[in-house]
């Protein structure tokens, strides 16, 4: 082979190789924003309990009592937690889990959670700050519920117990 054929070969090697390297710190970069410092993942496992207020597109008002059992662990959001409201003389509960989450520049997070119920809708996403103690999250909310037969978006205001 000639010398150019070697050129061009170590060129194109190199041109890859950079592609690759820079691929994986980028990759890396992208992952280390959602990765807290361990202290500040352990804050956020625990049960959360609080109120949320979640308002219909017709301006129906729901108030809801949450309690959340929360873990923490690789970057990644679990849970399973309890709604509570009462509408009309009725009183519902409403089991729900994490399906998705995480945390982002070590006090944001976002929680995409369901209703475990397949029969009735109840879906959404969480998105909030956890305060600098560890003890207290605000955050909005947007999701579906049958009980407002429409999206709605609220405030969630959550304390660990």
């Amino acid at each position: 082979m000639d010398n150019i054929g070697l050129v061009l070969m170590a060129s194109v090697a190199s041109a890859a190789a950079t592609y690759f390297f820079v691929s994986i710190k980028s990759g890396a970069e992208k992952i280390a924003d959602y990765n807290p410092m361990a202290g500040r993942q352990r804050q956020l496992s625990g049960t959360w309990q609080g109120e949320s207020t979640k308002t219909g597109q017709d301006g129906d008002t729901i108030v809801y009592k949450v309690k959340l059992d929360l873990e923490a662990a690789m970057r990644q959001l679990s849970g399973y937690g309890k709604l509570e409201t009462e509408q009309d003389g009725n009183k519902y509960v409403i089991d729900v889990e994490v399906l998705t989450g995480g945390f982002h520049h070590g006090q944001f997070m976002k929680i995409e959670y369901r209703g475990d119920e397949q029969q009735k809708s109840h879906f959404g996403s969480i998105i909030g700050s956890l305060d600098e103690s560890g003890t207290s999250i605000d955050a909005t909310m947007t999701g579906f519920t049958e009980l407002l037969g429409a999206p709605g978006t609220g405030q969630l205001v959550l304390r660990k117990i």
